[in-house]
């Protein structure tokens, strides 16, 4: 899909998204991806960080939060000053209106901000791109699935289901050819363990490589692969190196 693709030939416009159908993607984000709901959440702190005296430090995740509503706690708070004691703020916080409390940021929130408008950017071949900031973050083709780039994926991982080819196929991924059943079935080949339907957006690794190398179209289900092991499996969307991956801004 990308790997001729070239932005100042093959963009045909690129307008802001009204608010109303920016609501639509959102929801269709969400629903095609749970994941996205996730708490958004912080790595835990990496070692050269940490105190010297680690004994009380359980490396838990921190969760992304920010302040709901405009409230009226602020600086002034209740009458009573600096007298009331530990019991009496905990008492006033468990009071405060629920637009006051934190809100917890999801995996979608932090990729796109709700407050952030997103510009559609419509291509040849009937390709939709959701940019923000000049960043590609999702595309569509035709009215398909959404895609997230392979940069988004390389942040958010658990976002697509994990497919990993053996290694005489990297090289053909990395051509952007499409996946043979055998590559998927080999002993140094993976697929998930429970069933993944035809027509789903899949992560394709290497054996022994960290980040996802390709994003894929399932052609058959995972459990259609495994049994009949001929054919094109997935259909290679995207890939590392393609001409999306070199875009630096649109």
């Amino acid at each position: 899909m990308f790997k001729k693709f070239n932005p100042k030939e093959d963009i045909a416009s690129s307008t802001s998204i009204k608010s109303s159908i920016q609501r639509g993607i959102r929801n269709a984000l969400l629903t095609q991806y749970p994941f996205l709901s996730s708490p958004a959440e912080l790595p835990p702190p990496s070692a050269s960080a940490a105190h010297a005296d680690d004994s009380d430090s359980d490396d838990e995740p921190v969760t992304l939060t920010k302040k709901g509503g405009k409230g009226k706690g602020g600086k002034k708070g209740g009458k009573g000053g600096k007298g009331r004691g530990r019991e009496e703020e905990e008492e006033k916080e468990e009071e405060k209106p629920e637009e006051e409390q934190e809100e917890v940021l999801t995996v979608l929130d932090v990729i796109w901000p709700k407050k952030e408008g997103l510009t559609l950017v419509k291509g040849r071949d009937h390709l939709s791109l959701l940019v923000l900031h000049s960043e590609p973050l999702f595309f569509q083709h035709f009215d398909g699935p959404y895609f997230p780039t392979l940069k988004i994926l390389h942040k958010y991982p658990e976002m697509l289901p994990k497919l990993q080819v053996d290694r005489g196929a990297i090289k053909f991924v990395l051509s952007g050819a499409n996946i043979m059943c055998p590559g998927l079935t080999s002993s140094t080949a993976l697929l998930p363990t429970t069933n993944v339907p035809k027509g789903t957006p899949v992560a394709i690794h290497a054996h022994g490589k960290e980040h996802a190398l390709a994003i894929g179209l399932l052609m058959m289900s995972t459990d259609e692969i495994k049994s009949i092991n001929k054919g094109v499996g997935v259909d290679n969307v995207v890939f590392l190196g393609d001409d999306l991956w070199a875009v630096k801004g649109l």
